[in-house]
């Protein structure tokens, strides 16, 4: 029932965190997290299957040749295909050389294959000792219990490491500047083939144990680097250039000596002394002109609402926030008291007006420690990586004897039939169906309307803030405009109105609300697949004490945006195209599982011209442009056809203190915006998609990246279908018992797994990769797998808990009623869908996979795969690849 588990990777510290709202599942948890961590087996064969290890290619077979295999291995090429992933290591790499930080953590795939079996126990021996660890929890469970049995099972059963010192040595300081190049692999999917370069200016600042002065230096980051206000995206972004800033970009506080760092990405690098020269000025007219009051304002307003925002994740974030301060000895009690930060921020101003340019001085100016680091991509870059891969590898390899050889081959043996073996999960602790409550927490929901515009009124403990959101339908617009829209949801809020300049319009949203935002929507119907609701979903959230000027700010954005600036659209336009290049690599799978999608449902297809690769193509396209006055244009058409209360429906959660005073406001927004609300909801039908028989369509989206995201999808049923629960305990069982082993474990891919989509889109999917062809066969031998398996009451009852660690996952106060606002799913039909899911036998499992996955079922499925060339597929039986080769 764990809302969260993960183990995650740093610099100087590794983490292990887990959540869930169940309290024998948290002592189970913590038992299982704790024996991992401070006791676990660390055998040879997991470290030959987690991290690296030599084998042949065909692992029965001697004669093929010996490569290297490894989960993290797989998982870090990945990780640097990714250019910004690769500039963002180099910076930490390079600005703080000396200790920790100079390493990759995560691993560099040329040094992975350094690493021994013996190092990593020696490693574990020497720092994973309770007196080197810290223990953290956060909930409204007895404390006192935890303390009880984290100290009578572990921390009195160790001894003291003795190696006592484990602290970072802070880095020691420049006395001048530095710069560096690095080289990167060209990016076909570039808006602009000359603009692939990236900048980055970074210094290193205070100590992260001075709390307020870290405090203050994000604050200041605020003000150099957020939205149109801030200066340096007045004079780095906004002259085109480059595509934006870096991810890179601002300060980071999560290292020992804290960086500040301005970088920029999609540049010519004959602009690199341009864009250091243009930093310099900057920071000089910052500290002559200062910061507006109201800037200030805005950047201190975010952080009280913060504060009082109530999200699912609190207690996680509130621990990733507090480690890096923690694992350096700070202050954590200090750090919390935000309060007081912020107060005596405002008395150093009150003494000295100047006193954050005088920080900027410090920091930007006299600061010595300053890195300036390039990047330009290399047409070779990719050859020369798998040449030094495959030096490395025949490195290894002339020192084997015959019975090394031997041992290699015999290991393969022993690590596949180790893998084949099922697994004795019999001694973890876990939870039962019957433990979980049968019955659904009912919201309680009001339904009124305004001006014939339905409002969903949610009451709700919202600790001060008050939420709303809209609905505009817009399956009226022509398609040439609906492909438009998440352009359309980008740029509404960024471009200003009649009476305010779009620099205004963002220091307004920033000083009375949480933000303004637009985005797609895209919901099938829970009963028919034939079915779905598209529109644009508008939203924000604000303190309730600014509930009149949040709802001023929408009147005026309805009725006098002003789409016309078309400098400010292509400024807009550049930066969203380069995000989302970005995201690709990290996003590999969710873009694979679109891709296939789409050519199974019409629904699916919809949202891949709208959040696909489709769209990253499409908006690459657009910003290539050299005159974007045809788009703009059609941009201001969606505005005038959309924003209106013809096509409205509305929802808000509110505290019951203000609850007539913000429905009086509501009432007067929706009065406010032009039209006659006719049909506030409005379904799209569509014919079902029709596939040749005998052949299944698949696309290959071609990169030169050196892992694969491979993805299969298959129609089903509606949400509301009595196969639908059925289907979600089958996929969890496919993850967790079958794709794990094979792809994971086996095929050395980073991730892996199934699941159903309330379209009723079955996916099957894998990230970071190694292989694709074989990957795509253990998708289709599924039900084979299935038909083969008498899954044990055991089995299916974990299978049912994992489906339940997302249905039970925490619901903020914000967000309570948005599963009937938003997809239709009120409390009755959760209800039944639940007491399906605990009712799922063994039968049904078998019957679901014979009814969707079988070689001869009726549905429809495709594949798609995003990776390197792959000239196998063509050969494939039943399937007809569309190739894209991006240029």
């Amino acid at each position: 029932m764990a809302t969260f588990m993960n183990a995650m990777t740093g610099p100087d510290y590794t983490m292990y965190p887990f959540s869930t709202q169940n309290k024998q599942d948290y002592h189970n948890l913590m038992s299982v997290y704790l024996d991992a961590v401070f006791r676990p087996k660390l055998r040879e064969s997991d470290f030959r299957q987690e991290g690296w290890r030599l084998e042949h290619e065909q692992v029965e077979d001697p004669t093929s040749p010996i490569i290297f295999k490894g989960v993290v291995f797989n998982e870090m090429k990945g990780v640097f295909a990714e250019n910004q992933s690769l500039f963002g290591q180099k910076l930490l790499n390079t600005i703080l050389p000396s200790n920790t930080y100079g390493y990759v953590s995560g691993g560099d795939p040329l040094v992975i294959p350094k690493l021994t079996y013996k190092d990593l126990v020696a490693f574990h021996k020497k720092y994973y000792s309770p007196s080197n660890s810290r223990i953290y929890s956060y909930g409204n469970l007895p404390l006192e219990e935890h303390l009880n049995y984290i100290n009578s099972s572990y921390l009195v059963k160790f001894e003291p490491s003795p190696y006592k010192d484990t602290s970072v040595p802070s880095e020691k300081r420049w006395q001048s500047g530095k710069s560096q190049h690095i080289s990167c692999r060209p990016d076909p999917m570039a808006a602009d083939p000359e603009k692939q370069s990236s900048i980055a200016i970074s210094f290193l600042c205070s100590n992260i144990n001075d709390i307020q002065e870290t405090f203050e230096l994000q604050v200041l980051s605020e003000l150099l680097v957020k939205g149109p206000n801030s200066a340096f995206y007045k004079t780095l972004v906004e002259p085109n250039i480059g595509a934006g800033f870096s991810p890179v970009t601002g300060y980071d506080a999560h290292t020992k000596d804290t960086i500040f760092t301005v970088g920029l990405q999609g540049l010519n690098a004959i602009d690199f002394d341009k864009v250091v020269n243009i930093f310099d000025k900057t920071v000089d007219t910052v500290i002559e002109n200062g910061f507006e009051e109201r800037h200030i304002e805005g950047v201190l307003h975010r952080i009280e609402l913060s504060l009082k925002h109530q999200s699912s994740d609190f207690g996680l974030n509130l621990l990733f926030g507090l480690t890096p301060l923690w694992n350096h000895d700070g202050d954590l009690v200090k750090a919390l008291k935000i309060g007081e930060q912020v107060l005596h921020l405002r008395q150093n101003l009150k003494i000295n007006p100047q006193h954050l340019q005088d920080k900027v001085c410090t920091y930007l100016k006299a600061n010595k420690h300053r890195l300036v680091l390039t990047m330009s991509p290399d047409e070779s870059y990719e050859s020369k990586q798998a040449q030094a891969e495959q030096q490395l590898l025949s490195s290894k390899l002339a020192n084997l004897s015959e019975k090394d050889r031997e041992v290699i081959y015999q290991q393969g043996i022993e690590l596949k039939r180790e893998q084949e073996n099922t697994a004795d999960t019999s001694c973890l602790p876990t939870l039962r169906i019957k433990d979980l409550n049968k019955a659904v927490e009912e919201t309680p929901l009001v339904d009124h309307t305004f001006n014939s515009v339905p409002l969903q009124i949610c009451v709700q403990p919202t600790n001060g803030v008050t939420y709303f959101r809209g609905i505009l339908n817009t399956s009226k617009l022509d398609e040439d405009l609906k492909k438009l829209l998440p352009l359309f949801s980008q740029v509404v809020t960024k471009m200003g109105t009649k009476k305010h300049n779009y620099r205004e319009v963002d220091q307004l949203a920033q000083l009375k609300t949480g933000g303004l935002n637009f985005s797609s929507h895209i919901v099938e119907d829970t009963s028919d697949l034939g079915a779905y609701e598209e529109g644009i979903i508008f939203s924000t959230y604000c303190l309730d004490r600014n509930v009149k000027d949040m709802f001023e700010l929408w009147t005026e954005l309805f009725n006098e945006v002003t789409l016309t600036d078309l400098k400010r659209f292509e400024t807009v336009v550049r930066v969203s195209a380069a995000d989302l290049v970005n995201g690709i690599i990290d996003m590999g799978h969710h873009y694979a599982i679109s891709s296939a999608a789409s050519l199974v449902s019409l629904s699916a297809c919809r949202k891949e011209l709208l959040s696909g690769l489709s769209y990253v193509t499409k908006m690459r396209e657009i910003a290539q442009k050299t005159d974007l006055t045809p788009t703009l244009n059609q941009v201001q058409q969606i505005s005038s056809l959309v924003l209106n209360k013809t096509h409205l429906r509305c929802a808000t959660n509110l505290s019951p203190n203000e609850k007539d005073f913000i429905l009086s406001k509501t009432g007067s927004f929706i009065e406010s915006i032009p039209g006659v609300c006719d049909k506030p909801f409005i379904q799209t039908r569509v014919l079902d998609l029709v596939q040749p028989s005998g052949v299944s369509p698949a696309i290959h989206h071609v990169h030169a990246i050196p892992v694969n995201f491979a993805a299969k999808c298959v129609t089903t049923v509606p949400y509301t279908h009595g196969h639908f629960a059925p289907l979600r305990i089958l996929t969890r069982l496919l993850t967790s018992k079958y794709l794990h082993p094979l792809i994971r474990e086996k095929g050395g891919a980073y991730g892996s797994g199934a699941s159903l989509s309330p379209s009723g889109v079955l996916n099957f999917f894998s990230y970071r990769d190694p292989n694709s062809t074989s990957t795509l066969d253990a998708f289709d031998e599924a039900h084979a797998w299935v038909s083969q398996n008498e899954f044990t009451d055991q089995d299916i009852e974990e299978a049912k808990l994992g489906i339940f660690q997302k249905i039970d996952a925490p619901i903020p106060p914000g967000s309570k009623g948005m599963n009937k606002f938003l997809y239709g799913i009120d409390d009755e039909v959760l209800q039944k869908h639940r007491l399906d899911l605990m009712t799922v036998s063994r039968e049904d499992i078998h019957e679901v996979s014979s009814d969707y996955l079988d070689r001869n079922s009726k549905s429809k499925c495709a594949r798609a795969l995003i990776g390197p060339e792959n000239k196998d597929l063509k050969s494939r039986s039943g399937e007809e690849w569309k190739i894209i080769v991006q240029e």
